[in-house]
This record gives C-alpha cells, sequence and structure tokens, in this order.
C-alpha cells in the first residue's frame, strides 16, 4: 500500500543513524609530574594534586603575577597540552555516567527542525540529586539530630550534681573520694582568678615565698594569690597525688610483697633520700604503705606503691599527670611519685591548692595526715616502725588538721596546710621559701582574722618538742618585733598584722618607733584631701601630705 504523504507543516521522522558504540577506556588522572613538564612546580607541590587541581592553582598564581590576562592563555604557556586535555571530557564524570544506568537514553522521541536536544549536564544533576536523595535526607536528619542534642546537653549540663561523692569498688568506707574541688574554673582563661579577700581591716600579708596562695575550702573562693601560677619545684608535696591515686586505685587492705624489681627502682634513690627503711621480701599493707608516705615523706614507699600499682613508674607517672589533667591542674607535671628534683616536675601555689582542697576532701587522706605519730606494726618479717609526721605545724598553729610538706635541703621550703577553726576550713600554699612558719602563720591569722601570738619558739619545749626542731635553731629567730618588707617601701608587723610606709613610717621612725609608739593597730586612714593617719598602741601620728609636717595626736 502506497504511503501518505506528508503534511505541509509535517517532517519526516528522524531516525539517528546507527553508530557502533566505541569502548571508553578510564585512565586515573597522573599524580606526578616530569621535572621537564614543570620545572618551575616543586615536585613534591606536583606529586599532591590532581592535574584539575594543577591548572587551578596555575590560574591563582598566574593571576596574581600577570593581571588580567585569560586563564585559557595562562595555562597554554604552562603547559601546551593543557588546551587538549580541556577538550576531553572530565573523566571522572564519564566514569559516573557509564556507571549510572539512569544515564542510558530513552529512544529518540520525534523532533523538528527547530527543536535542540535538551542539554544532558542538566538532566544528569537533576537525576544525579534524586538518586542520592535518601543519602541527602540521612545527612540533613543527622545535622538536625546534632544540633538539638547540644542545645539539649547545654539545657540540662547545669543541673548536673558535681559534688556527688564516688566510691570506687574494691575500697572501704573511709577510702571514698573528695568532692571535686570547688576552686576550678570550668570556663574562662583559666589564668584569671577573682581574688576575694575577707579580712578587711588589715592589709594582705606580704611572704618571703616566691610563690603563695591561700583558699577558702569551703567556698572555693581565693583570699590571697602571689605568682600563682608560677612553675617551681613541689618537691614532696607531689606525694599527694601518690595519695590520691593509692585512694582511687587500691585497697588499703591488700598486701603487697617487694619483689626485686621494686627494690631495684629502691635502689636508684639518691643517697640522701628520705626513706621508711623497705627491704627486699618485705610485706605492708597499702594504708601502712600510705603512712609511710605522708608521715615520713618515704621515697621508698612512693616507689613501692607506684609499682604496685601500675606495674612500673612509668605507667603510675602517666597516670598521675592524666588525674592532674582531669582536675584542672593546668600548670602541674610529674616526672616520678616521690618529687626528688628531675627536670619537667613542677607545679604551682594554684595548682597545689587545688590538690590540697580535693585530697583534704578523702576522709582516709585527711586523717593520715594529720597523724603527728605512727607505728607500722611488727610482722614477720619486719620490725615495728616508728613514724613521725614531718609536718612540723601540726604541733604549734592551732587548728591545722593536715597537709604536706616538701624539703630539698636548702631555702626551697614548700608547704601545703589544711587548717580548720570554727567550721572555717583553709587550704594555703607556700612555695620556696626560707621562713615557713612565718609566711603560714601569717597567711592563716589573715585568712582567720585571728592575731592572737602564737609562736614556735614559744610552744618549742623539752617537755613537747616540735619535730626537726633542731634544723631551725629551735625558731630563736621567731620574735614579735620582726618585719617583712612590704611593695612600697614600707614594713609589714607580723606581730599584729598591720603595715606601716610613707612619711608616717619616717615619722615613727625618727620618733622613737616601738619603745615610743608601740606596734601599729589600724591601717592607715584619709581624713581628707590631705591628712593621712594611723593608730599605734601609745599614740596617733597625722600626716598633712601636702605639707610633709607630721604630728602627734
Amino acid at each position: 500500500m502506497p504511503k501518505t504523504p506528508p503534511r505541509e507543516d509535517e517532517q519526516p521522522e528522524y531516525q539517528p543513524p546507527r553508530r557502533r558504540r566505541q569502548p571508553v577506556t578510564y585512565r586515573r588522572p597522573p599524580v606526578d609530574y616530569t621535572l621537564d613538564d614543570h620545572p618551575e612546580i616543586p615536585r613534591i607541590k606536583r606529586a599532591s594534586r590532581t592535574p584539575y587541581q594543577y591548572r587551578e592553582a596555575v590560574d591563582e598564581d598566574e593571576q596574581e603575577s600577570k593581571g588580567k590576562q585569560s586563564p585559557r592563555t595562562r595555562v597554554q604557556e604552562r603547559n601546551p597540552r593543557t588546551r587538549v586535555e580541556e577538550q576531553k571530557p572530565d573523566p571522572i564524570m564519564v566514569e559516573k555516567k557509564r556507571r549510572s544506568p539512569v544515564y542510558a537514553p530513552p529512544p529518540p522521541a520525534r523532533r523538528t527542525q527547530h527543536h535542540r536536544p535538551t542539554r544532558r549536564p542538566q538532566r544528569d544533576q537533576f537525576i544525579y540529586i534524586r538518586n542520592n536523595l535518601p543519602v541527602i535526607i540521612t545527612c540533613a536528619l543527622l545535622f538536625v539530630f546534632l544540633v538539638v542534642g547540644a542545645i539539649i546537653y547545654n539545657v540540662v549540663r547545669p543541673q548536673v550534681n558535681t559534688n556527688t561523692t564516688v566510691i570506687p569498688s574494691g575500697t572501704t568506707n573511709d577510702q571514698h573520694l573528695g568532692t571535686p574541688p570547688s576552686g576550678l574554673q570550668h570556663g574562662g582563661d583559666p589564668h584569671e582568678l577573682v581574688i576575694t579577700p575577707q579580712d578587711t581591716d588589715h592589709p594582705p600579708p606580704p611572704v618571703n615565698a616566691t610563690s603563695a596562695y591561700l583558699l577558702d575550702a569551703d567556698t572555693g573562693a581565693t583570699l590571697y594569690a602571689q605568682n600563682p601560677f608560677m612553675h617551681l619545684p613541689m618537691m614532696s608535696t607531689t606525694k599527694l597525688m601518690t595519695a590520691v591515686l593509692v585512694v582511687e586505685k587500691g585497697n588499703l587492705d591488700q598486701r603487697i610483697t617487694i619483689t626485686s624489681a621494686m627494690a631495684q627502682d629502691i635502689s636508684h634513690l639518691s643517697a640522701d633520700s628520705t626513706v621508711v627503711g623497705i627491704k627486699k621480701g618485705e610485706t605492708y599493707t597499702l594504708r601502712e604503705l600510705l603512712y609511710g608516705l605522708l608521715l615520713k615523706s618515704g621515697n621508698d614507699a612512693a616507689v613501692v606503691i607506684a609499682d604496685a600499682l601500675a606495674g612500673n613508674l612509668p605507667n603510675f607517672v602517666a597516670e598521675m599527670n592524666q588525674r592532674a589533667k582531669q582536675l584542672g591542674l593546668n600548670d602541674t607535671h610529674y616526672m616520678n611519685p616521690h618529687g626528688l628534683l628531675a627536670t619537667g616536675h613542677y607545679s604551682s601555689a594554684h595548682d597545689l591548692a587545688i590538690l590540697g582542697q580535693y585530697s583534704m576532701n578523702i576522709p582516709v587522706i585527711h586523717r593520715i595526715s594529720g597523724t603527728q605519730v605512727y607505728i607500722i606494726p611488727q610482722v614477720g618479717n619486719h620490725q615495728a616502725i616508728p613514724l613521725i609526721n614531718g609536718n612540723q605545724f601540726l604541733f604549734w598553729y592551732p587548728g591545722v588538721d593536715g597537709g604536706k610538706p616538701g624539703f630539698d635541703g636548702a631555702a626551697n621550703f614548700v608547704q601545703v596546710i589544711s587548717c580548720t577553726r570554727n567550721h572555717h576550713h583553709l587550704i594555703g600554699v607556700t612555695m620556696h621559701t626560707n621562713n615557713w612558719w612565718t609566711d603560714m602563720r601569717d597567711l592563716m591569722n589573715w585568712g582567720f582574722d585571728n592575731f592572737k601570738w602564737v609562736s614556735p619558739h614559744d610552744v618549742d619545749s623539752p617537755q613537747n618538742p616540735i619535730p626537726f626542731d633542731t634544723l631551725w635553731n629551735y625558731f630563736a629567730s621567731d620574735k614579735k618585733e620582726n618585719t617583712i618588707a612590704t611593695g612600697d617601701g614600707g614594713r609589714y608587723y607580723i606581730y599584729t598584722g598591720f603595715s606601716i610606709s610613707g612619711p608616717i613610717m619616717a615619722y615613727y621612725d625618727k620618733g622613737g618607733g616601738l619603745k615610743q609608739f608601740g606596734y601599729p593597730i589600724s591601717m592607715s586612714s584619709v581624713s581628707s584631701s590631705a591628712l593621712v593617719s594611723q593608730r599605734f598602741e601609745k599614740a596617733t601620728i597625722q600626716c598633712d601630705l601636702v605639707t610633709k609636717q607630721c604630728s602627734t595626736v
């Protein structure tokens, strides 16, 4: 049957010519360039980029050096083959088209001469999004979940009780952990302090120590700070952290027999090291070692504890540093469990105060560190060992109930002192002082606002001797009239806790000093813009700051 001729507005049906499909070879882009291809690009830089990233990098470099020159021209100057590469289809995109069955074209539709085929890249983008829609939805839901979770966490977080007491497994009731240090700063700069002194009718006392700190253990308030973040060797106050790990990791009733490895580690201690006297083959409970650690400050006890609880000294030291980080001790680093001088072994007055607060909140540590005398009982393989607490403050200053001193035999005395009066608990720290009794007494007097005179020289007697008093010549230098220089060129009188300076001090010294006026009993006060006065035991001195004239009133 003859075909019907097409109408004037119709075109014959388009039949595309059949072509044999050519195989497509996919090649990974080169990851390196030879020196003769791009001698101006370092070889290590070429190996880190694909050719497409390389062209973009060349464009950016040339744009800075050649101004508005076209990108195509710049690339051609660098590599003549670039023009050929740009005309080739992106091998990465071709590979995606080949692998996706969606890209197989449908049978050709009827077309007119005035219609062009739809651009495939636009259609490909739509199909790519449609095929990956589950992935996109999953990512969006995950993002929403993270945002909502962060909001819920920030809302709930302040409601968490940070004072929860944790009792680790294998411990007795007196080993429970202390409350987290309230002196920690959870946000902002950890080296920013707000000092809130409680005693406002006395000036803060100057100290002989390189750094010092006074912490209200009940509220976490900083009462006093001098060079609080300075890194200094902390010596045997290190043992407070060792004691914390003993309570947190061990069972105080655990029996430990001294092995050859432990005895070998003990033998590496310096000859003048303070030791309990532990020998190979002897057996001690962990509690007895804790007494030896805190009272006698036994370095051999520290070594045995570290080996017994962590297997060796490096593992235990790593745990000490980890625990310090958890407690927020940002200026502390340990190299050993006993505190002997070592490079990289340091702490700060602030960190020692926080550690003191935390450790004194652990009842067993608080009780043992506050024990004056203890005897390790005799057992089958060792004799009884008497221990006397090296914390001399326990024997003469009212209210001292714990802490730990450290000493290197020179002028670098360090101490962490816990003192409680009228249910008010303070933690005092002094680092590297040659007059530890004056410094700590002045801090505690000021913290409690109680300057009733007490001196180790007066308390020390043959009937009630202060241990190791001979090291300090029986505290013969501790006298009421002693003073400490202040930052403004004045003098601080340790007996009454007041200082004098300026024209009042000049008039005081010229007029006879202590004999004529007695001790200062008030801070100086300004009655007008030009008059300043201060009360003493026997008179009041008033000075005119304009005329520099002073008188007794």
